[in-house]
């Protein structure tokens, strides 16, 4: 019976990752809707391409429950996630969910599957898929390393990194000029700001130099909105006090909003 393997809307590493992992274990196809840079790395190596079924049994649903994510109209779902539910009518009405809250998806994707093998090329995507989703491991505890061990298999992390950081910049005196102009702002703890023109420019400011810079956290003025990134201390305070005043809003990301001055009064606040 035709399955059709979906990720959330604008799929990063993780969703890919277990969608990939039910394309490859129950068969059937695959829709990866609009892939981040890393994803499309990814798919380029691993040969990876969408796969519609003439017509569709059901979906596979990986990596979020709730509805308005999804990119198509479903029936007949069965729901893989980590996240914590907030749709519980969507779920009940799924034929089959497993939804258990951990860092990724692929980790209970990976407990799933003990009663069978996972192919290299299955174990390297979820690899690539735990290291996005600790921001380069600088959250990950001692049960991310160890899942991480299981699944580099033969790789090493250069392999991993090179999936997620090609092609994240199109041009090097842009970039220069991204940094030189950052602001930092702020007493105690020290603000970045910074104005990207999509995401991963802006994740490889964070990456590179909110630890060398002290910086608690780093705002990014970004074409959809505002992006307050912060250190995992701070996630929870910076939430309650900031970002749950927010409706459109998805962890950090604040959508339609560019007052990035009220944003540096009420981190200032907190």
């Amino acid at each position: 019976m035709p399955i059709l393997h979906l990720t959330h809307l604008n799929a990063d590493a993780d969703s890919f990752a277990s969608a990939y992992w039910g394309y490859r274990v129950f068969g059937g196809g695959l829709y990866v809707h609009n892939p981040d840079s890393t994803v499309v790395n990814l798919m380029k190596k691993l040969g990876v391409q969408n796969v519609m079924p003439s017509r569709i049994h059901s979906f596979y649903i990986y990596d979020t429950s709730n509805p308005k994510k999804i990119p198509l109209t479903v029936y007949n779902y069965r729901i893989f996630d980590h996240h914590v539910n907030n749709c519980a009518e969507f779920v009940e009405k799924a034929t089959f969910a497993y939804i258990r809250q951990r860092t990724a998806n692929v980790m209970n994707l990976y407990d799933l599957s003990k009663e069978f093998e996972l192919d290299e090329d299955v174990l390297f995507a979820f690899a690539v898929a735990l290291v996005t989703d600790t921001g380069f491991l600088k959250a990950a505890r001692s049960e991310e390393i160890q899942y991480l061990g299981k699944f580099l298999n033969n790789h090493v992390l250069e392999d991993v990194f090179e999936i997620v950081l090609a092609d994240k910049i199109n041009s090097h005196q842009k970039f220069i000029d991204i940094l030189s102009t950052m602001e930092i702002v702020g007493m105690e703890s020290e603000i970045g700001i910074v104005q990207c023109d999509n995401d991963d420019e802006f994740l490889c400011v964070v990456d590179l130099l909110m630890l060398p810079l002290d910086l608690s956290i780093i705002i990014g003025k970004l074409p959809w909105g505002i992006w307050v990134y912060c250190r995992k201390k701070l996630v929870q305070k910076v939430y309650q006090g900031v970002l749950s005043k927010f409706q459109d809003r998805e962890a950090g990301k604040l959508y339609g909003f560019y007052d990035v001055r009220l944003i540096v009064e009420l981190l200032t606040d907190l």
